[in-house]
């Protein structure tokens, strides 16, 4: 999905005090489910002011950022004197950084036509140039994943992905050259959008330092329900992290929205179980993703972060006495 442009819909002065309102009733920090899994969540999900953002994590007890965009800047474009304010905030709420976020590859591949017509976040002929930047700021952040996507929708994907795989093997050479790692992003927008589609690209690049990032959610704008029938197709082992999400479709996973974690028709239970019996140890991060007139974005996050977590402990207690 597109991130988002909340920033120009709320003014930065009016997010962070709704932010402030919003903690005023936060739940507790103590769960069964921040004590087994590297549960995060992408900061600007918050609020795009960065500080308040770590300041609502902390909060709830969440250890670890994935940062995508500060303000109006993707974080590949941030200064150094906002890379060193960041770090300090970090350091000040002890959070971790999980992956930074890059749009490596969020273009169209040359020769091909985007089904959506979607704009180059980047042109093709800048791609390596912001990988090594996405590279600098993984290792200034004491991190070595670095999400990545598999070039703007076509309609004939399958019949790309060859070309697609040789472009994703180049960068993952060049990542190894600096010392990082990269997760590719089942995203509905690009040409691996579900699970069918990341197994197969994963495969094509055996590379040691590719790996996925599992988002559970984006696989339905294709047709896929996320769990069981995209996640029993990957490779366990290459599953480096995680989008956690809820989404809603008409029958036959038409016309789908994301949605408040818990009232969507995300397996997210079913998902929560099948990691513990994995034995998956990577990190994840909410991404709620909701545009509701409802609510604002910040309350959309709150409610899907304190609804997760109640799914993930309960699923936890199911998976602990099952194994009793």
């Amino acid at each position: 999905m597109q991130r988002r442009v909340f920033l120009e819909k709320l003014g930065l002065a009016s997010a962070t005090a709704a932010l402030g309102e919003t903690l005023s009733s936060g739940a507790g920090t103590s769960s069964q489910a921040l004590r087994r899994f590297k549960l995060g969540s992408i900061t600007d999900e918050w609020t795009p002011d960065f500080q308040a953002a770590l300041k609502a994590m902390k909060r709830y007890g969440l250890a670890w950022a994935e940062i995508r965009t500060v303000g109006k800047t993707y974080i590949t474009e941030a200064s150094k004197e906002e890379l060193r304010k960041m770090k300090g905030l970090l350091f000040r709420y002890r959070i971790r950084v999980s992956v930074v976020d890059s749009a490596l590859f969020k273009c169209a591949l040359p020769g091909t036509a985007p089904v959506a017509g979607e704009k180059d976040a980047y042109p093709y002929s800048a791609q390596m140039d912001l990988l090594k930047r996405a590279l600098d700021r993984a290792h200034f952040f004491g991190t070595g994943k670095i999400r990545v996507f598999a070039f703007w929708r076509v309609a004939d994907n399958q019949s790309h992905f060859d070309r697609i795989a040789e472009e994703l093997r180049k960068a993952a050479e060049v990542a190894h050259a600096g010392g990082g790692r990269l997760v590719l992003e089942n995203e509905s927008e690009c040409n691996v959008a579900t699970g069918v589609e990341l197994a197969r690209m994963l495969k094509l690049v055996p590379a040691a330092n590719f790996g996925a990032n599992w988002d559970i959610g984006n696989g339905y704008w294709q047709g896929e329900a996320s769990f069981p029938d995209g996640y029993r197709m990957l490779p366990r082992h290459r599953i480096w992290h995680m989008h956690m999400k809820d989404v809603r479709c008409d029958p036959g996973l038409k016309k789908c929205e994301t949605v408040v974690v818990g009232t969507g028709q995300v397996d997210l239970a079913g998902q929560i179980r099948a990691l513990v019996s994995d034995g998956y140890e990577g990190t994840m991060s909410l991404e709620p993703e909701v545009e509701n007139p409802q609510m604002t974005h910040l309350e959309a996050t709150e409610r899907s972060l304190k609804a997760l977590i109640e799914i993930m402990n309960k699923a936890l207690a199911g998976s602990k006495k099952g194994a009793d």
